[in-house]
């Protein structure tokens, strides 16, 4: 599907909606007929309505989150103008917010740092969706506020708050899905008096194998090239189970308020590689075992002046532990070896900010935050022992005129990564991946922001941006060494990187009214010492094969080969250039009248690696959304229905070159790492049904209507298989 494809889509679809807004504007004014505004908490001063703000800020809950719950996190935004899904099956799902993932989007738990160890494509966050009240995106660099790591974005997932005041009350959560036969069972509870309040939840969900659509499929290991999958049917070794609780405490009273929550995530799945034996690709499991606890602490206090003091201190403890070739089932059979990746991190976020009130016409926060991330190797060779300190020091306003919202800030920030010269990396060192000379890098780098929002008049209204953000390079940038399941490569870092730092602007035209919304958004984000991962064209033994035969060794594995031979992998490092992404951001929703309503996101995304005038890799396809809504007449206690039909329209996109992640399946006589276009199918349908004392949210949707076979560019097993098939979900939420 050719760029013009989508301009015709989205102009023809805006036409048929502008045209029945007019034909219903004159006649439907109930509050059937209108939009609710979205407030979200984008300031750490004020609330504000998303159309108010100058940043492109969306919203999920109530409702509209309860149709999209899902395992993936990244399943669950795409669809939001500029936020796609990096998938890996159904259980794995990281967002990419305009072409920026892993690392350079933050997700925020609560609004505190949380961290995933995210230096994979198919490295998913420690986060359930179900335990959160509403999830919040902010694209465009957010590095005044949250510091490195928020280039591309953020996704606040936000649970629910303490319930001062409020009587016991929850829900019950079910939901069933026919494709992988995953299920889902929650709950959530709160209570509360004047001046304390406690909630809490809990979530389970499993599910088998996936299942694609049964189309013809290549097994065989030789010429000629095709895209065909050598997976059809049930995709084997994409299974998980995941669990996930939390609790929260809050006092307050008229001093202030404190709150102390605790969450904890543990998450098994296999993901799905291949390899070949006797020429034919054969499949091979990659085990995973996560875990994530975390601990917040919070609180406000009311000084004198009406000044606020805000201190917060987060613990993380996140494990992960990985097998190159064995299931979770069963990989415990190599705990212990030099096979089986056994990673712990440590890490204490400290924040203490204080709210000021107005100075003339500005009111804001300043801030200082202090981060110690301790990253120790148990076993394995992926990445090494390490420490990470942060310090920094922020500085956010906001003035809020008749026709004018105005915010900036500015920041400092300086970190020190250093992975020490011991036991626990004397692989890396001996494979000559670090030494003593570059062991340590320390960072300084300056950021600041500039939006402000201008009211034409009641409907109409402009929002501009200028941010200099910045992301200091991770520890597995710098230091990795060793086979990464997730690229099916050997991953090698780079100690000689620099930060990257960035220059975004962008510019939107809002339109609101109480029937329709309408934002359209252009940007351009220049980024220095752009950090990719790059296929060097060297191969290199991959561990199993050094395991595997007697005659091999550790120090084989420093062994480059210039073509492919049995037992080794492509040899990927980090490199650096500069880049420029530029995109338009188009969403519009109509309610026509107390029957119909109807909404699209569009988005045209390129990216450029400016210094070698070539494409960005993990860049996505352009695509539109085009939904419409049917809301029958409540019958009984049969309440807010909603019939959905909806289509996702992608064009085609060409992979970027060998350093594209999983570009070798261009080359190869299965699989592909481009894609062509495809239009996929869904169709939902959403009620509440009012009991006596109770209230039952249901909902059911067929994924996939047409069971389309396709593969989307971010799809991280386009190489082998495709996009899941057609899947019936069922979901229910009872409230009490």
């Amino acid at each position: 599907m050719k760029l013009k494809t989508l301009t015709l889509a989205v102009w023809t679809a805006s036409g048929l909606l502008t045209a029945n807004a007019d034909n219903t504007a004159a006649t439907n004014t109930s509050p059937q007929n209108m939009l609710a505004p979205v407030t979200v908490s984008a300031s750490p001063i004020h609330e504000h309505e998303a159309f108010d703000v100058p940043s492109q800020i969306d919203s999920l809950s109530g409702q509209q989150k309860m149709q999209k719950d899902s395992g993936s996190l990244g399943e669950m935004l795409d669809g939001i103008p500029g936020v796609n899904n990096m998938s890996a099956g159904t259980q794995s799902g990281k967002p990419v917010i305009r072409g920026m993932t892993g690392n350079r989007v933050k997700v925020l738990s609560n609004g505190q740092t949380t961290d995933y160890q995210a230096y994979g494509t198919r490295h998913l966050p420690n986060v359930d969706p179900y335990l959160a009240e509403r999830i919040e995106v902010i694209r465009g660099p957010q590095s005044v506020l949250y510091g490195s790591e928020a280039m591309g974005g953020v996704v606040n997932v936000i649970q629910s708050d303490i319930p001062y005041g409020r009587e016991t009350h929850g829900e019950l959560a079910g939901e069933y899905n026919t494709n992988n036969r995953e299920t889902q069972v929650g709950a959530k509870v709160g209570a509360g008096s004047e001046k304390f309040g406690v909630t809490a939840g809990i979530s389970v969900r499993e599910a088998d194998n996936f299942r694609v659509p049964d189309v013809d499929s290549k097994q065989a290991a030789s010429p000629p090239i095709t895209d065909l999958p050598v997976f059809v049917g049930e995709v084997p070794f994409t299974n998980f189970e995941n669990r996930s609780a939390n609790i929260g405490l809050g006092y307050q009273d008229d001093w202030g308020q404190v709150e102390l929550r605790h969450t904890q995530w543990i998450s098994k799945q296999n993901y799905l590689g291949i390899e070949k034996e006797d020429g034919q690709f054969e499949a091979v499991a990659a085990g995973q075992k996560l875990q994530n606890d975390e601990t917040q602490l919070s609180a406000e206090f009311f000084l004198d002046g009406d000044w606020v003091l805000k201190p917060s201190w987060t613990h993380t403890r996140n494990t992960r532990e990985a097998t190159h070739d064995l299931p979770y089932e069963t990989m415990s059979e190599d705990e212990g070896t030099d096979h089986y990746l056994d990673l712990v991190v440590h890490r204490d976020d400290v924040k203490l900010a204080l709210e000021h009130p107005k100075f003339g016409d500005f009111e804001g926060e300043i801030g200082v935050e202090m981060s110690e991330k301790q990253q120790t190797l148990r076993s394995g060779h992926l990445t090494p022992s390490a420490d990470v300190s942060k310090r920094a020091i922020y500085l956010f306003e906001e003035a809020d005129y008749d026709r004018w919202l105005v915010q900036f800030g500015a920041r400092y920030d300086t970190h020190t990564v250093e992975a020490p010269i011991n036991d626990d990396n004397e692989h890396f060192e001996h494979l000559g991946f670090f030494d003593e000379s570059n062991n340590e890098r320390d960072f300084s780098v300056f950021s600041g922001s500039l939006g402000a929002t201008y009211r034409l008049n009641d409907e109409w209204s402009l929002a501009a941006n200028l941010a200099r953000g910045f992301r200091a390079p991770s520890i597995f940038e710098l230091y990795a060494g060793g086979e990464h399941g997730g690229v099916q490569a050997f991953q090698i870092g780079n100690p000689d990187l620099n930060e990257e730092v960035s220059l975004n602007t962008d510019l939107s035209l809002r339109w609101q009214t109480d029937k329709a919304h309408m934002v359209a958004t252009v940007y351009q984000n220049s980024v220095s010492d752009y950090i990719y991962l790059a296929n060097t064209g060297k191969y290199r033994y991959s561990e199993a094969a050094i395991e595997g035969d007697d005659a091999l060794d550790e120090d084989d594995l420093a062994t480059q080969f210039d073509t492919q031979v049995d037992g080794t992998l492509p040899e990927m490092q980090a490199q650096q250039t500069d880049a420029v992404i530029r995109g338009l951001e188009l969403s519009y929703a109509q309610r026509f009248n107390a029957r119909w309503s109807g909404d699209l996101a569009l988005e045209i995304i390129d990216g450029q690696d400016v210094s070698n005038d070539q494409e960005l890799p993990l860049i996505p396809a352009n695509n539109l959304t085009l939904n419409g809504h049917y809301h029958p007449a409540d019958m009984g206690n049969w309440r807010n229905q909603k019939v959905s039909l909806g289509v996702k329209l992608v064009a085609e996109k060409d992979a970027a070159g060998s350093y594209e992640p999983f570009s070798q399946f261009d080359n190869m006589p299965v699989g592909t790492a481009s894609t062509d276009a495809y239009a996929v199918w869904n169709l939902g349908y959403v009620a509440d049904v009012k009991l006596d004392r109770q209230t039952v949210q249901l909902g059911a949707a067929v994924e996939n209507l047409f069971d389309t076979d396709y593969v989307d560019f971010l799809n991280t097993y386009k190489g082998y298989t495709l996009n899941p098939g057609r899947n019936f979900k069922l979901t229910a939420r009872l409230n009490f």
